[in-house]
């Protein structure tokens, strides 16, 4: 055992994480459920690397209270890494589906595993059954210590699973890399299973969270700020994926009317207020897996996957519904309206003439309602 070695890796770990929360808590929504999740699994993980480090420096110990303290602490870091591969799952849910009656649903479906795992320590002081500090001070695995490592590959491939559940039904919607997550993990959870003496685990995990926290942070790119929707790039990079993939999505294009005289009348403030409202009128409107976007300016998309017109006429018909009701509400001293024009993009459609013909559909609409509106003049790139 290289304790020397033991005591840098952990403390890298920590401060790895600790540079991670003080970054983090500038761009992070502490309100959101999904990053309390992962702030509590940082926090965690820099509590087992310092449980993991006392844990070693009390091996080959005899004194009661150095015994006591040693197992106390390699009970936490079991403890911590079911915790911690559970909380993994339900980040990965949150983040796919945005639900706390789903995240509920998911962590019935695997809980079961890790709490006879919790079980397992429970009784361990008792049976000897996970691990045992034997009269010489030495940390020594017991029968059931495997079944710890295969907990931690459980719930690592549960949140694949779960990433591709979401895939299935939902379309390439959302970014949650989980590989960046898992990688170090499994390597050195792979190492440190058959060579005892080493400590990689809780280091591995702290670089996990910050590879994920550094690839979300290209979901940035993809954010409108004000809305909170997403942004075009957020659409070019839809629609690239749906085109490799030769998969059809279907997309609406909508277009307020009378934005100018909204901010002109009660200034460009309420305007922006105006534009969040439209926001969450399509959030409202829209299923689980449709996409809405703010386009640019006033001018906001859906896409939804897959072909079916139905489902395109539902959308159009809930989008409808959110404006007569706001409008009814009167919760604003102004009115939302918009044009809209349809589209649907098959397989390895050109993706500009399928923004074109939404585009021209929503004009048309538009010329219907305000007379005539010149649609060559109309630049959509």
């Amino acid at each position: 055992m290289n304790l020397q070695a033991i005591i840098v890796t952990n403390s890298m770990g920590v401060l790895i994480l600790a540079v991670l929360m003080i970054s983090s808590s500038l761009v992070r929504q502490r309100r959101l459920l999904s990053d309390r999740v992962f702030t509590v699994m940082c926090i965690l993980t820099a509590l087992s690397c310092v449980a993991d480090t006392i844990g070693f420096l009390c091996n080959e110990q005899t004194e009661k209270a150095t015994v006591v303290t040693a197992f106390i602490m390699d009970t936490f870091t079991y403890v911590t890494n079911i915790v911690v591969c559970i909380l993994w799952c339900l980040y990965v849910d949150l983040r796919l589906y945005a639900s706390n009656r789903h995240v509920i649903s998911t962590l019935k479906k695997i809980c079961l595993p890790g709490a006879i795992g919790l079980v397992g320590l429970l009784i361990n002081p008792f049976t000897g059954l996970v691990f045992v500090i034997d009269s010489e001070g030495v940390y020594q695995r017991s029968t059931a210590a495997p079944y710890y490592f295969m907990l931690t590959y459980f719930y690592l491939f549960a949140s694949v699973f779960i990433r591709r559940s979401h895939k299935k039904k939902m379309g390439m919607t959302k970014f949650v890399p989980v590989w960046m997550f898992l990688i170090p993990i499994l390597i050195c959870a792979v190492i440190q299973m058959f060579v005892y003496g080493i400590s990689l685990t809780w280091c591995s995990v702290a670089i996990g969270l910050v590879s994920m926290h550094m690839s979300l942070q290209n979901e940035l790119m993809y954010l409108d700020p004000l809305t909170r929707l997403y942004n075009r790039n957020y659409l070019n990079h839809t629609i690239n994926q749906y085109r490799n993939s030769k998969l059809n999505i279907l997309g609406i294009m909508l277009d307020m009317d009378g934005f100018k005289q909204i901010n002109d009348t009660y200034g460009h403030s309420e305007g922006d207020e105006a534009l969040v409202e439209m926001s969450r009128l399509l959030e409202r409107a829209v299923p689980g897996k449709a996409i809405p976007i703010r386009y640019a300016g006033d001018e906001f998309m859906i896409l939804i996957p897959g072909d079916s017109r139905n489902e395109l006429d539902e959308v159009v018909n809930a989008v409808r519904r959110e404006e007569k009701e706001f409008n009814e509400s009167g919760k604003k001293p102004y009115k939302l309206s918009f044009s809209l024009g349809t589209s649907t993009f098959v397989g390895d459609s050109d993706p500009d003439a399928f923004l074109k013909e939404m585009d021209k559909n929503m004009y048309l609409e538009k010329k219907q309602k305000h007379g005539e509106v010149n649609i060559e003049l109309r630049d959509i790139y």
